[in-house]
């Protein structure tokens, strides 16, 4: 009888983690060649690294099947470089002597009967532990756990998207893992047939690990399994399962897990409410539904009148969730205070509308996080951060702006988490590159393909709760950072949005400062908000590096906003030219006499307009109280400066002026002192 590797274990040799900034390595020598015999612990290869030369040992006993790599080849953390057949010398086939190149000769096909054996290896799901398809002549890769950056040494199988005897396409999700960073969706490295699923999901998993495999150059008809048959003997087809056993109605979205939990709990998937992105069914759905805890449960009277009770669920955080739980705790430990300041935004806002006609889209946020970098480098006490060497107070200096940016990500599942993507040394960035490098992390974010390394170093963050209308806002400062700021929305201050643009009020923006107390002092906060503050009104130069990074050309400063009424009759006096410029004159000049005599007449005679009479006679008037009298029009009214008067009243203009000298003259609690005939008395 041919021997048969299917009836052997074949174990990968994968290139270890040599520290959190070692990703690659190359090859130096190999201590073995295919169809060598080495014993568990002997040195297989020596790999050198930019930190240190590592003699690789053999994790088992067994014969050399492969080598995939070839010395001088450089090679990543977690990458097979080679498999071994566990077992005697005499159990594995010998290939032909030489190094391997990378191509995987195929095993003899086994003899008839023999039957490919099942995954030995702890931890394999139960899909696993069913008889794979035979897959002889085909070559079999296999799955490995990826790295997700630097300091990522481990994650947790959420949820498998297929299973053993299940043909995929290559690029095709195979399975999401957790980490305390980020979720990854794998996708498969080929196209075939699963073979095995070597963990289940729940378990935790290493960066390197073959978790799953695969047989190439299967078809999409490949056998499934049998359901438990081993006995060798066909089984009929089961007949079609109702919706009860896994089944789900046409339309419904469901994932393969969920199925399979939904079969193993006889739970009718058409009950189901699905918590998933377009209403999708997922496990933790299915088992909430199994429990009688399901979101379907009614809230309301059931069949006999009596109220149901739901149940609540306790559903485990995980990845980036279960991560911002556990760094909200920590932040605890931080004694903070926290520091405000109030500015307007007319320069920002006129400078970005500016900035739209350009090139590149360039939003509030873009700038004022880019202001916030400038500042922090001028003042690097507020990018430093706290920690303890061997029990006692030490001040880290990075030398560095490294600049967070905290962004609200909707999940796959519907939940919503933060994420705070880190651009490096963001206060020597000239503009275009901040805003290329707050772009690109800003759009992983959004479509989860953010890596850890993204995600650490932060020693200064930014927040903008104002985008959903929050004023202001104090938020968390995480540990190994100095600051993180928060920006509140931009408008009018409260209570004058309806008159803001009449009155010529400015627009504002709040901002805080929240910061470590143990090294960074009230003052140094103050100081720097009000840094913030001067870039983003436009000192030293700070919008013409952003329009010159840009290529757009800056214009000349922006007016300060002014009452709408005045603004208005400017503007009609600079686009109207004077026809005949004495009848104009003196028609100003008659309204401007009109109009001091009016207001002299209310400050002496507005008590007669005022209603004194508790039973409502009309107040006895005055015909000097009527402006029209006088030839004051109420568009002469909008052309007269209040100013001119001396009225002290609010007001630009004559017409806006007036209710209120009415309301101080002609109410029934009033000045009243022009009758007053002596000067000392008045």
């Amino acid at each position: 009888m041919a021997a048969s590797t299917t009836a052997q274990q074949t174990i990968d040799v994968v290139t270890p983690a040599a520290g959190e900034s070692v990703t690659e390595g190359t090859i130096l020598e190999w201590h073995v060649k295919v169809g060598d015999q080495i014993k568990l612990d002997e040195t297989i290869v020596e790999i050198s690294t930019d930190k240190v030369d590592v003699e690789l040992p053999s994790p088992a006993g067994g014969t050399v099947t492969e080598l995939l790599v070839e010395e001088g080849d450089t090679v990543t953390v977690g990458q097979v470089i080679a498999r071994i057949a566990v077992g005697p010398a005499d159990s594995a086939p010998r290939p032909a002597n030489g190094k391997g190149n990378g191509s995987q000769s195929a095993p003899p096909a086994a003899e008839a009967g023999d039957a490919p054996a099942a995954s030995s290896e702890s931890g394999a799901s139960g899909d696993s532990a069913q008889a794979p398809p035979s897959t002889s002549g085909s070559r079999v890769i296999d799955v490995v756990t990826p790295a997700a950056g630097e300091s990522v040494t481990e994650g947790t199988i959420l949820e498998w998207h297929v299973k053993v005897g299940e043909f995929i396409k290559a690029d095709a999700t195979i399975v999401e893992i957790s980490t305390d960073k980020v979720d990854v969706e794998l996708p498969a490295p080929g196209s075939g047939t699963v073979t095995e699923l070597l963990v289940q999901e729940g378990d935790t998993v290493t960066v390197g690990q073959v978790i799953a495999r695969i047989a190439l150059g299967a078809s999409d008809g490949a056998p499934q399994p049998t359901n438990g048959a081993d006995d060798g003997s066909q089984t009929q087809a089961p007949a079609a399962a109702p919706a009860s056993s896994g089944t789900a109605p046409e339309g419904t979205k469901v994932s393969p897990v969920a199925a399979r939990a939904a079969a193993a709990e006889g739970v009718n998937l058409a009950q189901v409410q699905g918590s998933g992105p377009a209403g999708r069914i997922t496990k933790s759905d299915v088992l909430s539904a199994a429990t009688g805890s399901s979101s379907t449960a009614s809230n309301g009277a059931g069949s006999n009148g009596a109220a149901e009770t739901v149940e609540a669920v306790a559903k485990p955080m995980r990845g980036g969730a279960a991560a911002l739980a556990r760094y909200m705790e920590e932040s605890r430990s931080i004694p903070t205070a926290t520091s405000f300041r109030t500015l307007t935004v007319t320069v920002l806002d006129a400078r970005r509308k500016e900035l739209k006609s350009g090139p590149r889209k360039v939003s509030f946020t873009h700038l004022i996080a880019y202001a916030i970098a400038r500042a922090a480098q001028d003042m690097e006490v507020m990018a430093n951060h706290y920690v303890e060497v061997d029990g006692k107070p030490v001040r880290m200096i990075d030398g560095q702006v490294n600049l967070g940016l905290a962004v609200d990500v909707e999940k796959k599942d519907g939940s919503r988490t933060l994420m705070v993507p880190v651009i490096r040394n963001a206060g020597t960035l000239p503009f275009e590159r901040f805003l290329d490098a707050y772009d690109a992390l800003v759009e992983k974010a959004r479509t989860n393909t953010l890596t850890a390394d993204d995600l650490v170093g932060a020693n200064l963050t930014l927040t903008n709760p104002g985008g959903l209308g929050t004023i202001a806002s104090v938020p968390r400062l995480m540990t190994g950072q100095g600051t993180i700021v928060a920006t509140g929305s931009i408008g009018y201050p409260v209570g004058l949005g309806n008159i803001g643009e009449m009155i010529g009020a400015e627009k504002v923006m709040s901002m805080t400062s929240t910061y470590d107390h143990r090294i960074i002092q009230g003052a140094e906060s103050g100081r720097f908000l009000a840094r913030i503050e001067q870039y983003l009104q436009g000192e030293d130069g700070f919008y013409e590096d952003v329009f010159t990074a840009l290529g757009s050309e800056l214009g000349p400063p922006p007016p300060l906003p002014a009452p709408a009424a005045a603004a208005r009759v400017a503007a009609e006096s600079a686009s109207t030219p004077a026809a005949n410029g004495v009848a104009v004159g003196e028609e100003m000049l008659q309204a401007v006499q009109g109009a001091s005599t009016f207001v002299s007449r209310v400050r002496s005679h507005g008590h007669l307009a005022a209603r004194l009479d508790p039973l409502g006679s009309e107040p006895e008037g005055d015909p000097g109280l009527d402006p029209e009298a006088l030839g004051l029009s109420p568009e002469l009214q909008a052309k007269l400066p209040a100013k001119i008067f001396q009225m002290y009243v609010p007001g630009a203009t004559l017409a806006d002026a007036l209710p209120h000298l009415r309301e101080t003259y002609c109410g029934t609690i009033a000045y009243e002192v022009e009758h007053i005939a002596s000067h000392r008395q008045r």
